[in-house]
């Protein structure tokens, strides 16, 4: 996201008086010439990618400003000329000032009484102004489209004196962060992304004006500051073997993914879901699947943040092999169904099984992968039956998951996390295992 800053300098007018005695000194007022630019982002995410050039919306199109006396009492209003409709990334102008500190209120994209504050040429500042008051977003964040323009504001102290040359630039900071997600296709098919979620997102209110400090670090949230799953529904194609074939372009919020009060995530980042329609590299039919992704390097989101996430889909064969050890007598009856991203394993009599996932690449020939190379998690187990002697579980050192069937009958489900080490993308898989007569 790109800054734009406001530079202020002061060029004073002499006046030349009698020095009677007993005269009283007269104000020195001084000439005051403005240049406002919006400089290159800092951005942050994944480095190696091109970011995209600030739109319209993101530089200045209509400015407003209030210079308030330390007695709080509003000196000088400016905004831009009407008749100025063009997108800037510098603009000068000036006015006249008297000489002393003055607290400078600044808006740009947005005007203040749509913010619930009201600035009266000669009179006090809007009660509570200075009390670090809060802005509450008319709309969700993901409303913002790449053409909306995107508010800013900010307050800083300058003091005008008469010197020749003086100085002061006044930051003004968007009040919500760009992300920009690439996506790009390494399979040997078309892929169609349906719907993506990301988890957990700012919601609610925010500061009105920025910390400068925390700029480029985790923001001071509010205590009323709260999460939400954004859900960006889309219909995109990733042309096969494409590479930034496809981004996606929206703002939010300033968030924290690790968060004490557990508004959160519990592993401190933020997670990515894709819906995607992906072409099976075995069954060769279509087949509907979730694809889901951790931020490793993204922790919180401030304002005025760029933040870009490179995402390759990259489609794998996941499947379940199975074996079973029943007790002498028992018979080793085993059973396997896969059905989309679930796969459905029926045992006839009690027992202990082992699952071992297997995962390669969608492409004929590729090999599969060895357990070092995956990263097998066993989200959630469920079994309202009763049906597990003992809890099912995952031993990284052989890739297997294994559990022991008692004498209920009934169904338990384990839900699985599969993902190739080094990617940060990852599959899930349901596994129902039924236990009949």
């Amino acid at each position: 996201m790109h800054k734009s800053i406001l530079y202020i300098f002061l060029i004073p007018l002499l006046f030349l008086a009698s020095c009677d005695s007993g005269e009283e000194s007269v104000p020195v007022s001084s000439e005051v010439s403005f240049s406002i630019r919006a400089p290159k982002a800092e951005t942050g995410g994944n480095a190696s990618e091109i970011a995209t050039p600030a739109g319209d919306n993101e530089l200045i199109n209509t400015w407003w400003m209030a210079f308030a006396d330390q007695s709080g009492i509003v000196r000088l209003i400016l905004e831009r000329d009407a008749a100025k409709t063009n997108p800037v990334e510098m603009e000068e102008f000036s006015a006249t000032l008297d000489r002393g500190t003055y607290t400078v209120y600044s808006f740009a994209n947005i005007r203040p009484e749509n913010l619930g504050l009201e600035f009266r040429l000669g009179e006090k500042v809007p009660a509570g102004v200075d009390a670090s008051p809060e802005w509450v977003s008319a709309t969700a964040p993901h409303a913002w489209s790449a053409g909306k323009l995107v508010p800013m504001s900010g307050r800083q102290t300058v003091t005008v004196t008469q010197q020749v040359t003086q100085p002061f630039a006044v930051e003004v900071v968007r009040m919500v962060a760009k992300m920009e997600f690439f996506f790009s296709n390494a399979t040997d098919s078309d892929m169609r992304i349906n719907q993506m979620w990301l988890r957990p997102m700012g919601k609610g209110a925010v500061d009105l004006f920025p910390s400068y400090h925390l700029l480029g670090s985790a923001p001071a949230l509010r205590s009323d500051a709260d999460t939400v799953t954004i859900r960006r529904g889309f219909d995109k194609v990733l042309p096969a073997g494409g590479e930034r074939a496809v981004s996606d372009i929206f703002y939010v919020l300033e968030s924290q993914a690790d968060r004490a009060d557990g508004k959160g995530h519990p592993t401190g980042h933020y997670v990515v879901l894709l819906d995607v329609t992906r072409r099976d590299g075995v069954a060769g039919k279509s087949v509907r699947d979730t694809i889901s992704m951790l931020t490793p390097d993204l922790t919180y989101i401030n304002r005025n943040d760029y933040i870009r996430i490179p995402v390759r889909m990259a489609d794998h064969v996941v499947k379940m092999d199975v074996k079973f050890y029943p007790p002498i007598g028992g018979y080793p009856a085993v059973v396997n169904e896969e059905k989309g991203s679930d796969y459905f394993i029926s045992f006839g009599t009690q027992g202990v099984f082992v699952i071992t996932p297997l995962m390669r690449e969608g492409v004929a020939g590729a090999p599969w992968m060895q357990p070092s190379d995956m990263d097998i998690r066993v989200v959630k187990v469920e079994d309202p039956a009763g049906i597990l002697e003992r809890t099912v579980s995952y031993d990284t050192r052989t890739g297997e998951i294994t559990g022991e069937l008692n004498s209920r009958t009934g169904n338990a489900i384990v839900t699985l996390s599969v993902a190739v080490k080094g990617s940060q993308l990852s599959y899930q898989r349901k596994i129902y295992i039924i236990r009949e007569d």
